[in-house]
């Protein structure tokens, strides 16, 4: 009975650190209670989880149980290419190794990484582990302990072997995790730089993201409302059509656009509902984040600064000039432009050829596109 019983445990203890094993997926801080947990399964006292590079350089990404990390600058620094790490980088992924069957204790109390890594940490031995063997990089760990323990010994190599294939597996995951979290970010961090706002929605029409420009056409509250993880227009008249352009969207239809109108004397934001597909949808729906529709908008009160001031900076225009084009082209009219600017016709048609030959172009239309073309990014 009492055999049966301790059966029942292991396996109750087994399942309990698999499941944590796979925690570590999404939660970093995990990590350190799946390498206790592999400590006690094998007899060790402290441990190490981390990447090693193919090509010289720090360790990018190390998990310590049990170890003080403010040895990790030194090991950094002076001992990347200690004699364990030379022998665990050329171990099969999965088959553990004893650090005694490929090195004495004698030989490393001789070099300086004992002396200055091992012994502050209390190691004598280790079990080295290849998690996986990726094109520039190794996953490794060691489960270690003190001299006085001794080495480890085939049975507790053994001990391991039931939970090396979740690790290997969730490490993996955890990695194809990062990766989308960079391309996601990388993604967010362009949306930002855009004059145009964006809203990403996701199938419960509840917001996901709002760019820098989305936010400020919000924050100016005449024609947006975005809080509570919601979108809708400020006028109440508008929203059951906005809501109408989302849900289709949602639903892979075409969506549609719509002018957010002001009470304000101001012109209004164009919004274009549209469904969202690509890369950034894939990496958001990797994280269990799918999002199904985006909302675009222009504000022209807002990309008229930013029109003048990238003329300025692309064709070296001065702000009155930048001022002239901007007004010619919204207007229409050089009579309209020079009311605007105080200045006379004779006076604004003078600018005009100035920025032609700043720009290289000769008509209102071609200028009309530098224009347009000039509100993609924010100004900085």
């Amino acid at each position: 009975m009492g055999l049966l019983i301790g059966a029942l445990n292991m396996q109750r203890d087994t399942s309990s650190l698999i499941r944590r094993i796979y925690d570590a997926v999404d939660d970093v801080d995990a990590l350190p209670d799946v390498l206790s947990g592999m400590c006690e399964r094998m007899g060790g006292e402290n441990g190490m989880l981390g990447i090693l590079m193919k090509t010289p350089g720090p360790v990018p990404f190390a998990v310590l149980s049990g170890l003080d990390p403010a040895l990790m600058p030194t090991l950094n620094a002076r001992h990347l290419n200690n004699v364990w790490r030379q022998h665990m980088v050329t171990l099969p992924v999965g088959i553990p190794a004893a650090s005694d069957s490929f090195v004495s204790l004698d030989q490393v109390r001789r070099t300086d990484f004992y002396g200055e890594i091992l012994e502050p940490w209390d190691i004598g031995h280790s079990a080295l582990f290849a998690l996986d063997d990726m094109p520039t990089f190794h996953v490794a760990m060691s489960i270690n302990r003190s001299t006085r323990r001794g080495p480890f010994t085939s049975t507790e190599l053994e001990a391991s072997q039931e939970l090396l294939p979740h690790l290997r597996r969730a490490m993996q995951l955890r990695l194809l995790l990062e990766r989308s979290r960079r391309q996601e970010k990388l993604a967010l961090e362009t949306l930002d730089k855009l004059a145009a706002g964006v809203v990403i929605l996701d199938s419960q029409a509840r917001v996901l993201f709002a760019n820098m420009a989305a936010q400020e056409i919000a924050a100016a509250g005449d024609v947006l409302v975005l809080t509570d993880g919601t979108v809708r227009p400020r006028q109440r008249e508008q929203c059951d059509f906005f809501r109408r352009l989302i849900g289709s969207a949602i639903a892979g239809g075409a969506g549609g656009s719509l002018l957010l109108s002001s009470s304000s004397p101001r012109l209004p934001v164009s919004a274009l509902v549209s469904p969202l597909a690509g890369a950034l949808a894939l990496s958001l729906a990797a994280q269990g984040r799918p999002g199904a529709a985006a909302v675009l908008l222009s504000d022209p009160e807002v990309q008229a600064a930013a029109s003048t001031e990238r003329l300025r900076a692309l064709y070296k225009l001065s702000t009155t000039e930048a001022r002239v084009a901007w007004l010619v082209m919204r207007s229409g009219s050089i009579g309209r432009a020079a009311r605007a600017l105080a200045l006379s016709p004779e006076t604004v048609r003078t600018h005009l050829k100035h920025i032609y030959a700043k720009t290289g172009v000769n008509r209102q239309s071609a200028l009309a596109l530098l224009l347009a073309a000039a509100t993609v990014a924010r100004v900085p």
